[in-house]
């Protein structure tokens, strides 16, 4: 797992191309209840360099079923309460295409982490909870 996230902070700085150190924080994210065979993994990793307002998130679902790499993400909030991050996934089980849209919301008062998965043209979605651990990343 440490690997995993060298690679995702290394994937955001590279992306950055600024010459000053950008402010990278890394998320590591601890899912209460989530199983290694689960939607909503037990560890996820998200980078988020501000400067750039880059995004790239991780966890070992996303690296199976997209060779290994990262995935990119958004910001869909972030202000002085929490910061709400928002990827896709796109996974194929035998031959049926999916794209799992992920919203994780970190609230900053207490280190809540909250998760939804919920499959593109599905109705049902999952749920999960956590805490996050904040790192600034340096490259």
């Amino acid at each position: 797992m440490k690997r995993c996230f060298g690679l995702v902070a290394g994937l955001v700085l590279a992306a950055s191309g600024a010459l000053a150190a950008p402010d990278v924080v890394g998320y590591k994210c601890i899912i209460k209840g989530a199983g290694d065979g689960d939607w909503i993994q037990p560890l996820i990793f998200i980078a988020y360099n501000r400067d750039a307002e880059r995004v790239v998130v991780s966890d070992p679902m996303i690296l199976a079923f997209n060779d290994g790499i990262p995935v990119t993400g958004r910001v869909v909030t972030d202000n002085s309460k929490r910061t709400t991050f928002a990827w896709d996934v796109q996974i194929t089980l035998n031959v049926s295409p999916v794209t799992m849209g992920f919203r994780g919301t970190y609230v900053k008062s207490n280190g809540v982490f909250s998760v939804v998965a919920t499959p593109r043209g599905y109705s049902n979605n999952f749920t999960r909870g956590g805490t996050c651990k904040l790192d600034r990343l340096e490259s």
